[in-house]
This record gives structure tokens, sequence and C-alpha cells, in this order.
């Protein structure tokens, strides 16, 4: 993942590990490897480094090739549990706006395959196509892990809209049938087909204009905004300043010190420092920077408050934020809101 946000991290890694637990697998010896601490899980935001993440998958994939552990990853996993996108999505009038919602931003989540939505004629299609995050798919028992594991979650969205699980006409598949292909059926249902030209979810384009059930599209334009900017921030720089701020970005109202950073680009504190100095800036800049953008940026919407945007840059305290985005852009947020001040940030 480009880093998925922290938190969502932690919660694949207790999924996981229940999912073993469930299959009667003792999880201690992986916990001992990995230096998993499970009471920290639901407090900590730095548990694991995504390659660590990443090795602990393909251990896990290693150990037990037949588990179809996609699969059962995938099966519960409710659209909440993706953050700001999946509230964007649960939100939605209609299937259709939630699939376009997660087409747009689905790098927010660090996805590892980027999906798009075909229609012909009376048909449907969420389609894969193509790997985005290689680095995460380098085997291809971890690309058959990721497919199955997108396809059981978007089995999940049908109840959201009146349907069940098996909401789709078929799924087509591009690789053969694998040794468990019972449990296949068990969680996508018996409409499969194996070794076609792409993996997709095919169905009814009806289905697209169906409301959701908790649809509220203020709500969904709100988060769908917060995605934009934080989509923007990922993009916008690169080097090791860009990756900083990838990390800041999937992890928003958090901002992990440089110690945590550095351990989740895999080097050191030191190192961190150093290569940010050769780009001409500090993890301190960094930081700041992405902050002040990131609140210039909801300012500009009307949709939240001032003290909701301080919340969202990082800030607990709204006078905190206030004086350091005035110091930042001369400008108080009310009066940047209002459009008094449109040069450009005067910096710390």
């Amino acid at each position: 993942m480009s880093s998925v946000e922290a938190k969502e991290l932690n919660s694949y890694v207790r999924h996981t590990l229940r999912v073993l637990e469930d299959q009667d697998i003792d999880v201690r010896p992986l916990i001992e490897d990995f230096g998993i601490d499970l009471a920290a899980l639901d407090t900590q935001e730095d548990q694991l480094s995504q390659s660590d993440y990443s090795r602990l998958l393909g251990e896990i994939i290693a150990r037990h090739p037949d588990l179809g552990l996609g699969l059962r990853d995938g099966r519960g996993v409710t659209l909440l549990e993706h953050g700001l996108l999946g509230y964007a999505m649960f939100a939605s009038q209609n299937l259709g706006k939630a699939i376009e919602r997660h087409s747009k931003y689905q790098d927010v989540i660090g996805a590892a395959l980027q999906t798009s939505l075909f229609v012909e004629g009376g048909l449907a299609s969420l389609r894969v196509v193509r790997i985005v995050r290689p680095e995460l798919v380098n085997t291809p028992a971890k690309l058959h892990y990721e497919t199955e594991r997108l396809l059981a979650q978007w089995a999940e969205i049908g109840p959201a809209f009146g349907e069940s699980r098996q909401w789709y006409s078929r799924i087509d598949l591009d690789y053969p049938a694998p040794e468990y292909i019972s449990l296949y059926e068990e969680v996508l249902g018996p409409n499969l087909h194996f070794e076609k030209a792409h993996t997709q979810i095919v169905f009814p384009r009806v289905l697209l204009e169906l409301p959701l059930s908790f649809a509220n599209e203020q709500a969904a334009a709100l988060c769908e905004q917060q995605c934009a900017a934080l989509l923007g921030q990922m993009q916008a720089v690169q080097g090791f300043t860009g990756q900083v701020r990838r990390l800041l970005a999937n992890a928003p109202g958090h901002h992990p010190s440089i110690e945590d950073a550095a351990g989740k680009l895999a080097m050191s504190e030191r190192s961190l420092r150093r290569r940010l100095s050769e780009e001409g800036t500090t993890y301190k800049e960094v930081v700041l920077d992405f902050r002040m953008e990131l609140a210039s940026s909801y300012l500009r919407g009307r949709e939240m408050t001032i003290q909701e945007v301080a919340f969202l840059a990082g800030y607990a305290d709204a006078s905190n934020f206030h004086r350091t985005f005035s110091r930042y852009y001369g400008a108080t947020p009310g009066e940047f809101r209002a459009g008094e001040q449109t040069a450009a940030p005067t910096g710390p």
C-alpha cells in the first residue's frame, strides 16, 4: 500500500490473524517473528511497516497455500473499514455513484489492483484493469490473494442496496480454478468462470441506479472532498519528500513522529533526515507544508467548519491551528475562506 491509513493497516492485521485462528492455526509464531503487539493494535498507529505487512502476508500464503486467505480476509469486511473512501461510498446515492467514487479515489486506500466500470448494453462490469502496487503482488500467489480479497469485499456491498451478497450475475477470472474451488463458491457463489480474458464482476446495468440504504449525498460529498485533497497531497511531490507526504496523506488527522515515519519507510531516522536535507527540506517543514496545504484545500470548500478543518489537519487545539495558519499564509482561516487572501504562503 502506498500505505493505507495506519489504523486500517492494524485492522487488516487483526482481521487476518482472526481468520487464521478461526481455522485453528497457531498464530503465535507469526506474532513473535513479526513483533506484533496484539494489545496495542487498537491504539497504536505504527504496528507494522508496509513492507513488513507484505512479508507477513507472503509468509502466511507460503505456509498455507490452499487456505484461500484472500477470500476469507475479504469476507465480512464492510465499506466503513476503508476509511474516508469507504464512508463516501457508503453514503452515496446509488451503486453507480459508489463505484464511481471508488474508481476515482482508490489510490487513497492503497489499492493493489485498479478497477474500472464498463457498461455495454444491459450489462455492467467492474473490471480489474491493472496492477498499481507491483511490490504487493510480486508473486502469483499474492496476486491471487489480492484478487480474492477484492472480489470478496465487493460481494459485501450487496446488502447495502437490498440485494444478497451474490448480487451480480457472474464473476470472470483470468486464471485457472484453484484447488479450493468450493471456498470460491461459498464466498462468491456458483456463477464463476475461470481462464477468461478479464477478472471482473458482471451485473445487470439497472443495479447502478439502485439507491443505497444509508444514502446521504451531502455527507458523501464531504468525504469525497477530503479524499480529493488527500489524493492531491499524495501525488504532489516525488522523492523522499513525496514518500513522507504519502505517509501523512494516509493518516489524516494523525501525523507520525520522524522516528515513526522512518520506520514505515524502512530506514533510520538519521538517514531520513539526511535524505530530506539533500532535497532542501526538513521533516518538520514537510509536515507543516502538508498540514497547511491540506487545510487550505478544505477551506476552499464550504462544507466544514474551521474547527473541523483544524482537526483534519492534525490540530486538536483550534487556536493553535489559527495561529499557525495565520503565520503561514498571512491571513486567518476565516479571511482565507472569504477570499481576502490569495497570496502564496509566507512560510513558517
